[in-house]
């Protein structure tokens, strides 16, 4: 059976298996002096296990990750390198039954081998580094402006290069002689969206706008220019730097008033100042904002929250919930205010506004360290992806013969697709066999290529021109750029070199346990009743509880049923008449016998009884329930009681499969420790653990 890389990865995240691995940290101690990461802390066989290997596994779960593992409790370290070396036991008895041999597992091997070195290569080359530099960035965030030169060629769509540069060049020249940024951007820029606000965008921080323009803010101080043209896609820009503070996350609340109902504009600045007067003198205004913003807030929305909009708020990022921008005069105002105060009136476009800033954090460097990762794969990865292999090709010589590529273009139709069935019908013989491509290892020939564009389903429609080919090439060549840079990253990483290891072992795992465990485990029902009769105190039924319920949904009514039933009235009939839970009164509030598990009726009788016994035949409320008040009346106890084997059959099978799966475990374990003794190096753990009572294992 092939393992799909879905099922690897599950396996090296469960190499120890059957969740024994989750071990509660109580009882940790404060952590030795440094130990020797080779430190040998037992044998399997003749592998050694060593204090790096156990610390890596341990660290796995995410909770501990920078535990040391000499940190944790003596027998807690020690019941965890017991189930490491059972890890390694039977990792030996797969490599013993020559499993690492078979060709499926091979393949296996090399697929996850190639998965893992492109994202380790990709993350250690240029990702991590920028990711870093964008979590740094995102500490910090700027107020910038830009000038777009993208001058349009005649009657196209596209930009003139040479006229573009010259023009951001001309920008830069008349910044440096003292004029107006912002007159530029309005009067020059080719965006004019931007152009007509002096070229100002909103506030930005790492990841919110192209990476080349980004990449030059950051390295401007305040009040500084671009010195040279940044080129992109769009065009060049010439880029200012207006201001830079830390970023900071507020909690706010406002009150808005619109004009309405008679009340204009100047009704609703004198409403304003009134609330503002009051919120000054009170002596507790953050509670009072929540009071007033709920009885005269215009917002719908955050009127009934006191005024919250549900979401923290930076210049940056925009509402933590949705990303969404507060009006330009909002968030100024927002922004000049210390928690805690007030501001005074605020105009936008929606009315007038009153802002409390309730609190003010800065970024979570973990948080923001998780939104950089997904901020750089989804902005900026592909393109830092493509240069590195570029550099790669460069470097590594990988290059077109430019006299096959030009007789190839001229001996083809350039306004046909590699879907078509005969173009490469018109290339001559005598060029087929001439080499298009150099690489380190040897060279791609025009028949060969051509080859590759007819006859592999995953390069159809490419276009038999210039650029076309170029597309073609890179699919061809770029898994060959990858496979030359990362072939000694084992030697070049341990960590790198440590993580296929447990790739590969993973899926010898897999196919062990699957052939020693898995495959046996069958459910036998002549042995399941043996397993039955022997754990028969562990199949017994719940305690439940007969019950009548009255059920009234607002306080008066409550307390009318409650002097009702002290008085001596019936509770059947008072349910059948009172009761307000649908379908309840047909029924006198009968809810039949029922559990505490399903029943809030009978967790309540439960509940009392902690305190004292509910005798059969009482009852007890009013009980808050819901939007409501109950009275339930116990009318009998129906005690536990020992279940039949078809009873138990649900709860049953689960642990019967449990204890087989245990069985079969504990039995190929006993095995395999005959060809292969495991020996705990107590010399070791005792100087790691400081301590002489052992626990053997």
């Amino acid at each position: 059976m092939r393992l799909s890389t879905r099922t690897a990865l599950l396996v090296m995240i469960c190499l120890l298996a059957n969740g024994s691995l989750l071990y509660s940290q109580k009882g940790m101690r404060k952590a030795t002096k440094a130990v020797a990461p080779t430190t040998v802390v037992a044998t399997v066989g003749s592998e050694q296990i060593l204090y790096r290997d156990v610390e890596r596994a341990y660290q796995k779960n995410l909770t501990r990750r920078d535990t040391p593992f000499s940190s944790i409790a003596r027998d807690t370290a020690l019941d965890f390198i017991t189930l490491y070396a059972n890890y390694r036991l039977k990792v030996a008895d797969a490599r013993d039954r020559g499993i690492d041999k078979e060709q499926a597992v091979i393949d296996d091997i090399a697929s996850n081998r190639k998965l893992l070195s492109e994202t380790w290569y990709f993350d250690k080359a240029f990702a991590d580094a920028r990711i870093d530099e964008l979590a740094k960035r995102r500490t910090q965030e700027l107020k910038i402006g830009i000038i777009l030169c993208a001058v349009q060629l005649p009657g196209r769509t596209t930009w003139d290069t040479a006229a573009s540069l010259a023009k951001a060049r001309a920008v830069i020249a008349a910044l440096g002689k003292g004029a107006d940024f912002a007159a530029i951007a309005r009067d020059s820029s080719d965006d004019r969206e931007t152009g007509q606000n002096g070229g100002a965008l909103p506030w930005i921080s790492g990841g919110s706008i192209i990476k080349a323009v980004e990449d030059e803010a950051y390295g401007l101080k305040v009040g500084t220019h671009s010195a040279m043209p940044v080129e992109t896609r769009f065009g060049y820009f010439v880029v200012t730097v207006l201001d830079r503070q830390p970023r900071a996350v507020v909690k706010f609340r406002h009150i808005l008033l619109q004009k309405k109902d008679g009340r204009d504009s100047i009704a609703s600045d004198r409403l304003a100042d009134s609330l503002i007067a009051v919120l000054r003198n009170a002596k507790d205004a953050s509670q009072r904002f929540g009071e007033l913003a709920t009885a005269f807030s215009d917002d719908n929305v955050s009127a009934p929250k006191g005024g919250y909009l549900g979401s923290p708020y930076s210049r940056s990022g925009g509402m933590e919930s949705n990303n969404a921008r507060l009006a330009p005069a909002f968030e100024e105002a927002l922004f000049a205010l210390q928690d805690g105060k007030i501001s005074g009136r605020v105009y936008t476009p929606f009315g007038v506004h009153i802002i409390i800033r309730d609190s003010t954090r800065l970024p979570d460097p973990i948080m923001e360290r998780d939104n950089a990762k997904r901020s750089y794969r989804r902005l900026y990865f592909e393109e830092d992806k493509r240069a590195l292999y570029d550099s790669l090709k460069i470097a590594g010589g990988f290059r077109w013969v430019d006299a096959s590529r030009e007789a190839l273009l001229r001996a083809i139709d350039t306004t046909k697709n590699s879907s078509d069935t005969s173009w490469w019908k018109d290339i001559p013989t005598s060029l087929a066999t001439q080499a298009l491509y150099l690489l380190p290892t040897g060279e791609i020939t025009v028949g060969g290529f051509a080859d590759s564009l007819r006859l592999r389903s995953d390069m159809r429609g490419y276009s038999l021109n210039r650029a076309g080919f170029e597309r073609a090439m890179t699919k061809i060549v770029d898994p060959v750029v990858l496979q030359q840079a990362t072939a000694n990253l084992e030697q070049q990483y341990e960590d790198f070199a440590a993580l296929v290891r447990e790739f590969n072992d993973g899926i010898l795992l897999f196919k062990v346990e699957e052939q020693e465990v898995w495959s046996k485990l069958k459910f036998d029902t002549t042995d399941a009743r043996v397993f039955f009769d022997s754990t028969r105190s562990r199949w017994m039924t719940e305690q439940r509880y007969t019950l009548r319920e009255i059920f009234v949904l607002s306080d008066s009514a409550s307390a009318s049923i409650s002097q009702r039933l002290k008085a001596g009235e019936d509770f059947t009939s008072l349910a059948g008449a009172s009761t307000q839970r649908a379908g309840m009164r047909e029924k006198n509030g009968s809810l039949g016998t029922v559990s505490p598990r399903t029943s809030s009726a009978a967790r309540a009788i439960e509940e009392r009884s902690t305190e004292r016994p509910v005798a059969e035949g009482s009852w007890i409320g009013p009980v808050k329930d819901e939007r409501g008040w109950m009275f339930v009346k116990l009318e009998r106890v129906v005690a536990p009681r020992q279940k039949t084997f078809e009873e138990a059959l649900p709860e049953l099978a689960t642990a019967y499969q449990d204890a087989l799966q245990q069985s079969l475990t504990a039995t190929w374990l006993d095995r395999v420790r005959t060809r292969h003794p495991v020996t705990m190096n107590w010399t070791a753990i005792d100087a790691i653990w400081k301590s002489t009572a052992r626990k053997k294992k």
